[in-house]
């Protein structure tokens, strides 16, 4: 049982697969519908083979036969010469000959049908020679020059029709071809002139006009005879002016027919002088060229290619050329069609008991007739079949059986043509096959999904999809004809397993696909239009969007090319994916697309670069030369995408060749002639230049020469003037006037003058050199009024155009005399001073009086003499370039065109302070997240005595400054550097610095700095350094009473040294002890400064000091120094008052014991490495050549050691503001060095009072109105270059 079951299933199986596998032919290959050309070889040559192909699909394989002219063609007959190919129908024909010549058509065939193919007309391509016409080999014609004319070809006869073309043919049988927009060739051969001229005669060139026919198929041409052309000139007649209205030549018939999808060519050929230009219309509208619709033969010819039913209407050639009227030639175009199909019928498997309906349906113009074919033979040929329906575009038959299955044609014909197609039908009884199931499928959200499930299976299964079980209906969801389902606007929650399913009579089949989903590829920042000059960089921005799960690739295309990025190095993509183009030209110009690419998906984004350049030079056309003026013509040739703005016309001239003038520089760019005037006596040459808003076009070509006749100068010289260049005489001045403007020969200037002031005749005096342009009169008085005038004349003339008299002056002489009682009048501040004088008799400048100088200078600074200008009417004068601060001194004189005067008196007086300059250099490093340390130095112009620093700050965002906050505390004059502290992390802040005098706050100088971000981390080891500084001095002792007993308290100065690199922490805090005691005492945190001062301390100990360094909670310890507190020697404070005391003599005597102590001592401390201060001792000797940085001997000690003031480093620590430590001394810091060190008290002067002389007679204080005399007079700076010998008068007073 088991047995015969399983041969059953084997039967069946078997029988399964004879029902799949048989199927009617299917042709698959066929000849052409059109015909299908061969050649016959000529005696010598060789054979040239050809096939007719033929291919056919079926089960079982089909059998081929072969009908020629209608009738069976037995190709075995010519075995030597014909075959067919092996497991094929096509007919290979080896050897061709004339009789191969018929209508040929094959047919495939198996026992389930007959499938029948094209029909091709096989034809034998030939071509003959030209006929002889009976003139002999060679013509010779005759042609009016400027006139239309014909040359006539009568072609040979060929097949298929030969190309005809004209050609130029040497004696020696060279060729030339003829490519000329005069020179037109018509369908059929004959070449037309729109008009002769002179250079097309062949005559005198040995080259003849030939016409050719060639053959593309065979690749032969043939020649026709030779044709010589005379051309007969014009007499009299400038070509130019040689013109002739239009004349029709060869226009395509009124009434044209062309075919769909075949090339369409509409003729309007005309010649005329000048050339006509042709423009083309459609119903009345201009044509626009397009990819289709194109103009040949220089306009004369409209072609369209390929022709549709649209194309139907009626074409006008409107033709001109200026000359007479215009004419216009109209062409009405029909259109006609071979059949072609608009419902194709279709192969059908199917089972039985269904319905098949092969549809049918064509267009053509005529419209065509359809035929049926069954298996070969026209369907009423066929046996007839009760369950068959045939009608004119459809055939249907009902309750289908296995005998239906056979082939049928579909034959559509009119009188252009035919087409035809060959279908089959085939009934099986096939359960359901999946030949092509769904795929695994990533796609990305939004995008269409087509999941492919292909079926085969008679009856035709039915197909349904699923997932999940669910079946798929409506929404983005639909299912095709063919089963694919395709999913619209596929999104996230699509993503899953597909099933598709397949179900007909016989059985079911299923297969699966997974649909996964990815982010859409986008484009965030798209590519933008971007316009650039010629030679600049163009950027295109591109930041691609993906899946992060999927590769991405960038790439940049330029019109639909991928850009090679290393075969032109001027395009670069940068890390961002931005395309970047150098060095852009012209040709760059385009779209340019960013391409974003993955596996599944792209994004696109486009833009389009302009590269604008420089027009092309216009085309000079012609120059009309008439008496005054020249009409130009010319022709723009491009602007470079750039409109052009504007032309300029420029001119050279004999005069100056190689110079090349502006006639009119603002020509309206409409424009495309002018006007230019001309002057006499000039050969002139034009060019013109186009400008758009990149820049100037090279210059056109130059024009011919304009000439025109001499006449008088039509003007005369310009800018006349007279001067003298020394008191007895005086120069007439006056323009050259460039030979353009001679207008004739013998050109000279007629220079005449007189005196203005005794009613004197003119003068006249001849310059015969066109370049000078000066004239010397000598032995004038000094400094007297002349009329003066120069006239043009050349041998036509005087000019005509009437002199223009000017007034002259003779030359002038130095000023006689100073102004008088040069007065200070008040001192307004520090650079300002009110000054006052006596005018000078007008007649004692001797010369244009241009006014009075004021010159100021300083002591030690004659040779920097500052001046300031004054009105040759003013007696009184507010000056502004004193010095502050310092003593000034002032003189003035008049001056006139020649030199200057004799100077006045000088006034000395000394300036109150002024406000500082900026500081020199400024500085900001950020120290820690919250902290600044400032450095700078001084002004370079203090402009009075310094009192401090402030330092004021605001935080910066982008370009906007936040308001301003004062540092609470003002800096030490004497100090360079501060910390800025309580600032906010990672912010940028504007830091300005001004330096104070009395006068106020001086000019500010800011940097911008950006603090640390506020990332805490342990700080370096922190650097110090640590001083013995003394107390604050005690209250005066009132006269009569005992000086104070010194405090017996010791201060010590701590200095913290942050560094201007690592991390040195925000703030710092000093501990100290007694040495080897066990517990150290903290100073208070200092936040803001960067010292603190540790008071109290025990007298003659020695101290344990350190620093820790805080960042947030972190900290780090310095390494420990020891202080000592030993007491070098005495402290003495010294009262300026104490002189009057009665016990002065005494306290002077033991002043005097103890500095002789005091010079022992030093002695002694010098061979052991001690030092002491003698700071104020030196000065009072005299001694400044020690900086004011501090000592020598103090900064540097004998022995290299200290014992009062140690550094923790090689590096010196920053300077810092000293407000608190001004009690440390004499209210001034007066004993602190720069560095923070104590100096001492020794010798200290006090400063005197205000409104006090000091010692060395100078004087301290501002000035007080009522001045008085300062002994001894202030130093003369030399006297002015301008002014020699002049007589130094008695030694002026000098004000305070």
């Amino acid at each position: 049982m088991g047995t015969t079951m399983k041969l059953l299933c084997l039967l069946a199986a078997a029988a399964h697969c004879s029902a799949l596998l048989t199927s009617p032919p299917r042709i698959v290959k066929q000849p052409a519908m059109e015909e299908q050309l061969f050649m016959v070889a000529q005696p010598g040559e060789a054979d040239k083979p050809f096939i007719i192909e033929c291919e056919a699909e079926g089960e079982p394989a089909p059998q081929y036969r072969w009908v020629k002219n209608g009738k069976p063609f037995e190709y075995a007959s010519y075995s030597d010469r014909m075959s067919q190919q092996p497991g094929r129908g096509s007919l290979v024909v080896s050897k061709p000959k004339d009789e191969d010549m018929g209508q040929y058509q094959c047919f495939a065939y198996n026992e389930w049908g007959t499938a029948t193919s094209n029909s091709v007309f096989v034809r034998k391509a030939e071509l003959n020679s030209f006929k002889d016409t009976g003139d002999g080999a060679q013509k010779l014609l005759t042609a009016q020059e400027g006139r239309p004319f014909k040359l006539t070809c009568h072609p040979p006869d060929g097949w298929p029709k030969p190309n005809v073309y004209w050609m130029l043919q040497g004696d020696q049988g060279q060729l030339k071809t003829i490519n000329n927009s005069r020179m037109t060739l018509d369908p059929e051969g004959n070449l037309w002139f729109s008009n002769v001229t002179r250079y097309d005669a062949s005559e005198d060139t040995n080259l003849a006009y030939t016409c050719a026919a060639k053959s593309l198929f065979r690749n032969e041409y043939k020649l026709g005879n030779k044709v010589f052309l005379k051309v007969k000139q014009t007499g009299g007649i400038s070509p130019t002016q040689n013109k002739y209205p239009p004349e029709e030549q060869y226009t395509t018939r009124r009434n044209e027919v062309a075919l769909r999808g075949k090339k369409a060519e509409i003729y309007c050929i005309y010649g005329g002088t000048p050339l006509p230009q042709i423009v083309w219309k459609k119903d009345g509208q201009t044509i626009l060229s397009s990819s289709r619709v194109t103009q040949d033969n220089y306009g004369k010819t409209l072609v369209i290619n390929p022709v549709t039913n649209s194309d139907k209407g009626t074409y006008t050639c409107e033709v001109s050329n200026g000359v007479g009227s215009a004419q216009s030639h109209s062409v009405n175009l029909y259109i006609k069609a071979a059949p072609y199909f608009t419902v194709a019928p279709e192969s059908l498997n199917l089972a039985e008991n269904e319905t098949a309906v092969i549809r049918c349906k064509a267009d053509g113009s005529p419209d065509p007739q359809i035929k049926w074919v069954y298996n070969g033979e026209p369907i009423e040929r066929s046996p007839p079949n009760p369950r068959r329906t045939v009608a004119a575009d459809s055939i249907t038959i009902t309750g289908l059986t296995k005998k239906d299955t056979g082939n049928y044609g579909c034959n559509a014909t009119n009188s252009i043509g035919y087409v035809y197609k060959d279908i089959y039908i085939n009934v099986q009884s096939i359960p359901p096959e999946i030949r092509e199931g769904p795929e695994n499928a990533t796609k990305v959200d939004g995008s269409e999904v087509v999941m492919r499930c292909r079926v085969f299976g008679a009856p035709r299964p039915i197909v349904k999809w699923m997932r999940n079980d669910v079946e798929l209906t409506g929404g983005n969801f639909n299912i095709t004809t063919m089963g694919d389902l395709v999913i619209r606007r596929v999104g996230y929650s699509d993503a899953g397993v597909y099933r598709c399913y397949a179900q007909n009579s016989f059985g079911e089949k299923s297969a699966y696909g997974t649909l996964e989903v990815k982010q859409r590829s986008t484009i965030k920042n798209e590519p933008e239009d971007y316009e650039v000059a010629a030679g600049s960089q163009a950027t295109f921005r591109c930041t691609p969007d993906t899946d992060p799960d999927l590769h991405t690739d960038v790439t940049w295309e330029f019109k639909g090319q991928t850009i090679d990025f290393e075969g032109q190095p001027r395009y670069k993509m940068t890390n961002d994916y931005s395309l970047l183009i150098s060095d852009t030209i012209e040709l760059d110009s385009g779209p340019y697309q960013c391409v974003v690419k993955t596996p599944i998906d792209e994004a696109r984004a486009e833009a389009t670069l302009i590269v604008q350049d420089r027009p092309n030079p216009p085309v000079l056309i012609d120059v009309e030369c008439r008496e005054k003026v020249a009409n130009l013509h010319w022709e723009p040739k491009g602007d470079n995408r750039a409109p052009i703005l504007r032309y300029s016309i420029q001119y050279n001239t004999t005069f100056t060749p190689a110079t090349w003038d502006t006639a009119n520089d603002n020509v309206p760019a409409i424009e495309a002639s002018w006007t230019v005037e001309l002057t006499p006596w000039a050969n002139y040459t034009f060019r013109v230049v186009a400008h758009n808003k990149i820049g100037p076009s090279a210059p056109s070509g130059h024009s011919e020469v304009c000439t025109t006749q001499p006449d008088v100068p039509y003007k005369n010289p310009d800018k006349v003037e007279g001067r003298g260049r020394a008191p007895n005489n005086m120069v007439i001045f006056w323009s050259k006037m460039p030979q353009i403007e001679h207008n004739g020969p013998g050109f000279y200037y007629q220079v005449s003058f007189k005196r203005n002031d005794t009613g004197e005749g003119w003068t006249d005096q001849t310059v015969q050199d066109w370049r000078q342009s000066e004239l010397l009169v000598p032995n004038t008085p000094t400094f007297v009024p002349y009329k003066i005038k120069v006239v043009a004349w050349n041998s036509k003339g005087a000019s005509n155009v009437a002199p223009v008299e000017v007034i002259g002056w003779s030359g002038e002489d130095k000023p006689l005399l100073a102004p008088t009682n040069f007065t200070l009048v008040e001192v307004i501040s520090g650079n300002e001073a009110l000054l006052s004088w006596n005018p000078v008799p007008p007649e004692s400048v001797r010369g244009h009086f241009n006014g009075y100088r004021i010159q100021t200078w300083t002591d030690g600074e004659e040779d920097q003499v500052r001046e300031v200008k004054a009105k040759s009417d003013a007696t009184k004068v507010m000056i502004n370039i004193l010095k502050p601060h310092k003593k000034n001194n002032v003189r003035i004189m008049v001056y006139n065109g020649f030199d200057n005067g004799p100077p006045s008196d000088t006034l000395s007086f000394v300036t109150p302070e002024g406000k500082p300059g900026p500081v020199r250099s400024f500085n900001a490093y950020p120290i820690g997240s919250s902290a600044m340390l400032l450095t700078w130095d001084k002004p370079m112009e203090e402009n009075g005595v310094l009192t401090g620093y402030k330092v004021y700050y605001a935080k910066t965002v982008g370009t906007q400054v936040e308001p301003w906050v004062e540092r609470k505390k003002v800096i030490d004059s004497k100090f360079d550097r501060a910390k800025l502290a309580g600032l906010q992390p990672d912010t940028k802040y504007r830091i300005e610095l001004r330096a104070m005098t009395k006068a106020g706050e001086g000019k500010g100088y800011f940097v911008e700095q950006a603090t640390r971000a506020d990332l805490l981390a342990v700080p370096d080891v922190p650097h110090f350094t640590a001083h013995v500084v003394p107390p604050p001095p005690e209250p005066l002792a009132k006269p009569g009473s005992s000086p104070p007993s010194p405090s017996p308290a010791v201060h010590v100065l701590v200095r913290w040294q942050p560094a201007l690199e690592g991390h040195p922490g925000t703030h710092f805090q000093a501990s100290y002890r007694l040495k080897d005691h066990p517990q150290w005492e903290q100073w208070p945190m200092e936040m803001d400064d960067d010292y603190v001062i540790l008071k109290g301390l025990e007298p003659n100990r020695v101290y344990d000091v350190k620093v820790t360094a805080y960042d947030g909670d972190y900290f780090t310890d310095s390494e420990i120094k020891q202080v000592d507190t030993t007491n070098d020697g005495p402290i003495i404070m010294l009262d300026n008052k104490s002189a009057q005391a009665g016990w002065f003599i005494g306290v002077m005597l033991a002043l005097a014991f103890l500095l002789l102590v005091l010079v022992l001592v030093c002695v002694a401390r010098r061979n052991r490495g001690g030092k002491y201060d003698v700071h104020d001792r030196e000065l009072a000797a005299g001694r400044r050549d020690h900086p004011d940085t501090g000592f020598h001997e103090y900064t540097h000690p004998l022995d290299n050691k200290s014992r009062h003031s140690m550094s923790s480093g090689n590096k010196p620590g920053p300077e810092s503001d000293t407000d608190s430590m001004a009690e440390y001394g004499e209210g001034e810091t007066a004993g602190m060095n720069e560095d923070g060190s104590f100096i001492g008290q020794y010798g200290r002067k006090r400063r005197p009072h205000p409104g006090r002389f000091t010692e060395d007679g100078s004087f301290i204080g501002q000035y007080v109105p009522g001045a008085r005399v300062l002994p001894p007079a202030p130093p003369e700076p030399p006297a002015p270059a301008t002014a020699p010998g002049t007589a130094r008068g008695a030694q002026p007073p000098t004000y305070v």
